[in-house]
């Protein structure tokens, strides 16, 4: 019941921060339009007995639909299936289409999951075992499972509708559906890979372990709470590109997927894995569903491009240069 009403009240306030962000957005941009039409010497004004028509604020698509007669919707399922074979055929595919400009991200990355690999079982044997620790980090990573981040997804949709708000229920839409696909991801490696717990056997996190008891979907390599967590937090973001909407919704992912490494489900590996499965497969689904996300970067997003992974494996560390612009651009 706790954890019932801390989701009702959490997904009402990730809905009317969502709301309060695009209605802030909207107001200035009705702002700026007023001021370019209106000039700056006397205007008329109607005579009192007109009634002056309101003023409001419309959503623009930003993109043409991918299927111009119907968008995937709680009336149009069928358009909901289809969306989602086209994503899997896209993401079990994109490895095929690799660009040498993608080294840029896959290199870092890389290191940063073979470091990561290398250090899971020590790490794991620093943090120790403390029930009270253990059990406080399952409490709050329970927020990241499948079925409560899709239920989150599915309450900002049904929110959207009953206000009228397309981006709010476009968000939440997208949100379930890059869930779905990043689930598939993460589940086709946990039968995959068949890796053990830290809970389980030494401790130390071995791969394709007893084949002769078959594989398991309760693999510990990648964490699905780590995925589905990241895979909200970077369709909320990229739909409110707001550092005020960003940072709590990828402070909400980062809390999901250090709790999994506290509460000893995961290795540190597992959950980095986790997260790069949601958050490209969140920047896939936007690129290619969104309607009305924004066109122009926001602040964050514009800082994170100048943000360059450093990584020493000679000395074992991990860290980013920040290039900071000091001219124009």
């Amino acid at each position: 019941m706790r954890l019932l009403t801390l989701f009702t009240l959490a997904t009402s306030l990730l809905a009317a921060s969502l709301a309060c962000a695009q209605n802030l957005q909207l107001l200035a941009s009705n702002s700026s339009t007023m001021e370019a039409v209106v000039p700056s010497s006397t205007v008329n004004l109607p005579p009192s007995s007109t009634s002056t028509p309101a003023l409001t604020p419309t959503l623009t698509p930003t993109a043409a639909p991918q299927n111009a007669q119907v968008i995937c919707g709680i009336t149009h399922l069928v358009r909901c299936v289809e969306d989602l074979g086209e994503d899997d055929k896209g993401i079990f595919t994109s490895p095929l289409h690799v660009k040498a400009t993608d080294a840029y991200w896959l290199a870092p990355m890389g290191a940063a999951t073979g470091l990561a690999l290398a250090y899971d079982a020590d790490a794991q044997q620093l943090l120790g075992v403390d029930p009270g620790r253990i059990n406080t980090a399952n409490n709050i990573s329970t927020m990241g499972e499948f079925w409560v981040t899709g239920g989150e997804s599915a309450s900002i949709y049904f929110v959207g509708l009953a206000w009228k708000n397309p981006k709010l229920a476009e968000t939440g839409r997208l949100a379930a559906e890059t869930i779905i696909d990043s689930g598939t991801v993460a589940l086709g490696l946990k039968l995959a890979t068949n890796r053990q717990r830290p809970y389980n056997g030494t401790g130390n996190g071995p791969f394709w372990t007893n084949p002769r008891s078959g594989w398991t979907w309760d693999s510990s390599f990648p964490s699905g709470h780590a995925t589905a967590s990241m895979s909200i937090a970077r369709v909320v973001a990229g739909e409110y590109p707001h550092w005020y909407v960003v940072a709590p919704a990828y402070a909400f992912a980062e809390t999901v997927s250090i709790c999994r490494v506290l509460g000893r489900d995961h290795f540190p590996s597992d959950v980095l894995v986790g997260q790069t499965i949601g958050f490209l497969t969140g920047s896939y689904v936007l690129n290619h569903r969104a309607l009305y996300r924004p066109g122009k970067k926001g602040a964050l997003a514009r800082m994170m491009n100048n943000v360059t992974p450093v990584v020493d494996p000679s000395t074992q560390t991990m860290g980013a240069v920040i290039s900071i612009p000091v001219g124009r651009q």
